[in-house]
């Protein structure tokens, strides 16, 4: 199964955030299986650490980009950063206390997620950096 397919219309055109969502896509289909598979809850645990693991390491990058290139909206950006990873740490916290936590609500912060950060914020960083080279 895949939730999440990558197209053109999730590219940023910003190689490095590109390929880090990539990456983040793959992730997510991949804890999207597993759970929809019912695999154990200790695979599924480790497949959302390594999805948290990921995003930190890719907001980390991300943000270091905003801060190299004093990218203006960089606040405002972290700020969706923050919110996402409270929200993917909430749910692994909920998932791992019973293992029991309906898949849908990571579909919900995914997409929300897609929409908000990668589809504008991280397009918006992209067009900013490529013209401040």
């Amino acid at each position: 199964m895949s939730w999440i397919k990558w197209d053109e219309k999730h590219s940023t055109g910003h190689a490095g955030m590109d390929r880090g969502h990539k990456n983040l896509m793959e992730l997510v289909n991949q804890l999207a299986d597993s759970m929809e598979n019912n695999e154990e809850k200790e695979f599924c645990s480790t497949t959302l650490a390594r999805f948290v693991e990921h995003i930190g390491t890719h907001f980390l990058a991300e943000e270091a980009m905003m801060d190299q290139h004093r990218y203006p909206k960089a606040m405002e950006h972290k700020a969706l950063h923050a919110a996402m990873l409270k929200d993917v740490l909430a749910f692994k916290e909920s998932y791992d206390a019973s293992g029991n936590t309906e898949s849908i609500t990571l579909l919900v912060i995914l997409e929300n997620w897609l929409k908000r950060d990668m589809m504008e914020a991280d397009k918006e960083l992209a067009n900013f950096v490529a013209t401040v080279g």
